[in-house]
């Protein structure tokens, strides 16, 4: 297994684009949500209203495009983190998922 940092450049910027897209789509589903009063960031808030305005414009599967706007920061963020702390097989490497 590989970690982060063993990953060329170009691996490092798809594993940290593959953890982007999974991150948006489990904030988009709600499949995660943020608690405010707890973090004291308005994350969740700015979320909710990216929902509102893909519901108001009648476009909700353009939600992604909305919440990265005015989340994209943080969201990145979070992704640069899962990206470094996940572990990577080397092609030749067999792996069991439980």
């Amino acid at each position: 297994m590989r970690t982060f940092d063993d990953l060329t450049g170009p691996e490092q910027a798809k594993a940290r684009s593959k953890a982007l897209d999974e991150l948006l789509t489990l904030v988009a589903e709600g499949a995660i949500r943020f608690n405010d009063k707890l973090n004291g960031d308005g994350l969740q808030a700015r979320i909710d209203a990216a929902w509102k305005q893909a519901c108001d414009m009648q476009t909700p599967w353009f939600v992604g495009e909305y919440i990265m706007e005015t989340c994209a920061d943080d969201l990145r963020s979070m992704a640069e983190a899962d990206a470094q702390d996940a572990s990577y097989p080397s092609p030749d490497e067999r792996i069991i998922r439980i």
